[in-house]
């Protein structure tokens, strides 16, 4: 069935299918928190909830449970069944996040330059913070899919 939506998700008809269930998954919990919310604010009167917070504390909800179900599904690498596929793709997973610091720097200093010392140290402690969370979201997702393949084969 071809939506508009098509084109979001995985070419592979089981990942397809599993992406969906993470989205409607996601969709119940988002479904769930917005009527607590409702309930809070309608009939709990000491305790009030910010609008613009509770909304954005809704997308995140929503963006991180269907984020972290995809990534602990071990369904991303379908082709790493062997240690040494394992190996090879997680130099690529370190080269990529190597990469992603090495490019951020770049990109910073193109957008804006660094005045002091600090700026400096924040500069780096944000890209290697970022770098260092890509490559632990695709080394969890590389191990599930791993251990996944592994039972498989």
């Amino acid at each position: 069935m071809k939506s508009w939506l098509s084109f979001l998700l995985p070419d592979d008809e089981y990942r397809e299918k599993r992406a969906l269930y993470f989205l409607f998954e996601g969709s119940v919990i988002l479904l769930l928190f917005l009527i607590g919310i409702f309930i809070i604010n309608r009939y709990v009167p000491y305790f009030q909830i910010d609008l613009e917070f509770a909304l954005f504390i809704a997308i995140w909800i929503f963006l991180g449970y269907v984020f972290l179900r995809y990534i602990t599904s071990g369904m991303e690498y379908t082709d790493i069944s062997t240690e040494k596929a394992y190996k090879k793709q997680l130099k690529v997973i370190l080269t990529k996040s190597c990469g992603f610091v090495i490019i951020f720097h770049l990109l910073y200093l193109v957008f804006m330059f660094p005045n002091s010392i600090s700026e400096w140290y924040e500069m780096i402690a944000v890209s290697i913070i970022g770098g260092l969370i890509l490559f632990f979201v695709d080394y969890i997702s590389l191990k599930n899919s791993y251990k996944k393949n592994k039972e498989l084969v």
